[in-house]
């Protein structure tokens, strides 16, 4: 068996150098992907699994929106960081292991943040939807 694959290998070798321009897209497709997942975007969590979050793992909300949209009207255990990333770093180095939730208006300034995030190994939760969606569940926001 293992001489009948050692005899093998000289063909195999012989497609990957004839095929290289299959081979190549392939290897750098595949690390692509690699990569990507590696910096992919955080777990979007649904409305109603945020509040299951927040109250049985005392989550911390981060509400990365404007001053004027945060005013308006926030999850009532939100903390405001902005959209600044070191604001919302210093909140993280804050959460002593608890969950962290990103907040955003509809959850695409939210998942960008989760993104940069991630690149650095931190880990957090993206409000699928933002605000808009919290609303549109009819959960409760506090002005």
């Amino acid at each position: 068996f293992y001489v009948y694959h050692i005899a093998l290998m000289p063909y195999f070798i012989e497609f990957l150098i004839d095929n290289w321009f299959i081979v190549i897209p392939l290897i750098f497709s595949l690390l692509a992907l690699y990569m990507l997942d590696k910096i992919s975007k955080a777990i979007n969590l649904e409305p109603h699994k945020g509040v299951v979050l927040i109250n049985k793992k005392n989550a911390l909300v981060l509400d990365i929106r404007s001053q004027n949209e945060f005013d308006e009207g926030k999850i009532s255990q939100a903390r405001y960081t902005g959209p600044d990333l070191d604001s919302c770093k210093r909140e993280i180095s804050k959460a002593d292991g608890r969950p962290i939730i990103l907040v955003c208006q509809n959850g695409t300034n939210s998942a960008r943040m989760a993104s940069d995030l991630k690149k650095e190994e931190i880990n957090v939760f993206v409000l699928k939807g933002g605000i808009n969606n919290w609303i549109s569940e009819k959960l409760p926001l506090v002005s």
